[in-house]
């Protein structure tokens, strides 16, 4: 799972792939908007077939964090 999302991310930031690592931080280490932010979850959205509810995205800092709130989805 975490690597599908890495890859996904590198849609969307300019950085390496070995700059990303679980506990990155998409706001604070990535500097991603939050129009980035949103079109990610929803392409994570569409490829597993899960919705992320909004409320929940407020408590979801790292990449570990939403590899855990996935994981206990799918």
């Amino acid at each position: 799972m975490f690597e599908r999302i890495r890859e996904v991310l590198l849609e969307y930031v300019d950085v390496e792939k070995e700059d990303i690592t679980p506990d990155t931080r998409f706001l604070a280490d990535l500097k991603m908007n939050s129009l980035d932010i949103m079109t990610m979850i929803g392409q994570l959205e569409d490829e597993m077939d899960i919705i992320i509810e909004t409320e929940d995205l407020n408590s979801i800092f790292t990449i570990r964090q939403l590899v855990d709130y996935i994981e206990e989805r799918v």
